[in-house]
């Protein structure tokens, strides 16, 4: 099994890629998967970051390749576009996302929707086997991206980030829904 089939047997079924040119050189892809057992839920996913060593602040190396899952159709190319950036940052730091750390948007991705920044995260609404990619020649991290509110950027602030991912774990699949009220 290649990273692709890992992908749709946690996330659907490769229906779409989308046009990005300066990706390609770089050989990741932006794909769209949809899942048919969650009626209704997107997934937009990279394909091909895992490629290309990331480091975490204490040295170490990884493998990464990022998720969104959503609901909101009409949100598409928001998300999309916030893979752009999330890659291209990849790609000119060489620097591994890691968990418990949150991005602020760009200016007037997913405006509508109220949310301040993303948070990363594991996607821990998807089977346990889907987090870790185990193949050659090297292993594959699954990193989610859950848009969040300036309350729960606060609340990461003054709890932790681990305080934070037990609010996440409690809910079921909210964090699905771009319309979700704040967790605090």
């Amino acid at each position: 099994m290649d990273y692709l089939e890992h992908l749709e047997a946690h996330c659907g079924e490769f229906v779409a890629g989308y046009d990005v040119p300066d990706l390609l050189g770089d050989h990741v892809q932006i794909l769209k998967l949809k899942e048919p057992k969650l009626f209704g839920i997107v997934s937009v996913a990279t394909l091909g970051l895992h490629l290309h060593s990331l480091q975490f602040e204490d040295g170490s190396v990884a493998h990464q390749e990022l998720l969104f899952r959503f609901k909101q159709k009409r949100a598409e190319d928001d998300i999309v576009q916030l893979v752009w950036h999330l890659v291209t940052h990849a790609l000119e730091t060489h620097q591994a996302f890691d968990l418990g750390e949150y991005f602020s948007l760009p200016k007037g991705v997913l405006k509508r929707y109220k949310f301040s920044s993303i948070y990363v995260t594991a996607p821990f609404y998807s089977d346990p086997s889907f987090l870790k990619y185990e193949g050659e020649p090297h292993d594959v991290l699954v990193v989610w991206f859950v848009p969040i509110f300036p309350s729960e950027e606060r609340f990461i602030e003054e709890h932790g980030a681990e305080a934070f991912d037990e609010l996440l774990f409690k809910t079921d699949d909210e964090l699905l829904d771009l319309k979700r009220k704040p967790l605090v």
